[in-house]
Parts: C-alpha cells; structure tokens; sequence
C-alpha cells in the first residue's frame, strides 16, 4: 500500500458500541472498538505477550483484554495491566501494539496508514460528490493478496477464460 495516506476499511455501522470487529486490512490483523465516548480505536489484532487475537477478548469501555491472560491495552496499544502480577504492578513499556488513528467520515471509517504525526492530514473528499450521492457495498471474501485482486478487477481479458460458464461467454477471442 501507498504509506502516509488516509484508507477507508470498513463502514461506519460495522463497529458497534460494547463489541470488537476483528479484520484484515491492508495485509494487517485489526481490532476496532468505542470507547466510552464513542471514539473509534484501532489497534493491531495481536497480544505483545502470546499473540493471542485481541478481536475475542473482552471489552471494558475504555480498555479491552486479550482473551488468554487478560492483558489490558488502552487506545494508545499500551498494556495498562497484567493481571498476574497484581494490580499496583508496572506494566512494562515494551508491552504495547501498535494503534492506528482513526476517523468517520462519509458513512466510513478511515484508518491512517503511515509514519505517526502530530497533524494528520484531512481525510480526502471527492469535491463533485453532494449528499444525493448514494452507494451500497457488498462484501466478497476473497483468498489472496489484495494485488491480486485489485489486478482481477482490472484484466478484464481473462474473463472469457477464466469464468467461460458464467461472466465469461466462454472462451470467445476478441474480433479485430
């Protein structure tokens, strides 16, 4: 993927309040949660302790455990607790994941994809695009690399081949 961009990664009514979305993006294992004043976290999908799935863990408002020892993380990926060692124990610092900046916009949510900053710029708005404008998605679950599918979608030759009982018209070769 390009670096230092804004991606839209999921709509805005996949993330619900009180639950985790666990995804793949941009070849990443994700979490998505709100925390108590609805703001959107996201955190790569993997304890720093056992890389256990943070996505099945439990959420507490503001924190979410992972579900093999209860490690804590804030939306910062900090572990805030260790539940092993005791509540007035310091966590370590190298006990974290990374977070990703998040924003809704346009009915969708926008994970930042590059180096950390201070001043992210705006998410991008495609400016001959006025609120009559509507869409829908659908969701297709495809086993590759997202290349690959991106290049599908755009060789459109290999239809007749590929898909002859379907799409594809069957084997049929372009006429000059």
């Amino acid at each position: 993927m390009i670096k230092n961009q804004w991606y839209a990664v999921l709509e805005s009514g996949e993330i619900k309040a009180g639950k985790m979305t666990g995804v793949t993006r941009l070849g990443e294992r994700l979490v998505f949660w709100k925390i108590n004043n609805n703001e959107i976290v996201c955190l790569k999908d993997k304890c720093a302790h056992r890389g256990a799935s943070l996505a099945i863990g439990k959420h507490y408002g503001d924190t979410i455990a992972c579900p093999f020892h209860g490690f804590r993380y804030d939306k910062t990926g900090q572990v805030t607790l260790i539940p092993a060692n005791g509540r007035a124990s310091a966590v370590p610092e190298q006990f974290r994941v990374d977070s990703y900046p998040c924003r809704e916009s346009q009915g969708m949510i926008f994970i930042w994809w590059g180096d950390k900053r201070d001043n992210l710029p705006d998410i991008p708005r495609f400016p001959n695009i006025d609120e009559k404008f509507h869409y829908c998605t659908s969701v297709h679950h495809w086993p590759v690399h997202y290349s690959r599918a991106i290049e599908n979608q755009l060789d459109v030759v290999h239809v007749p081949f590929v898909h002859p009982d379907t799409i594809g018209r069957g084997y049929k070769t372009v006429r000059v």
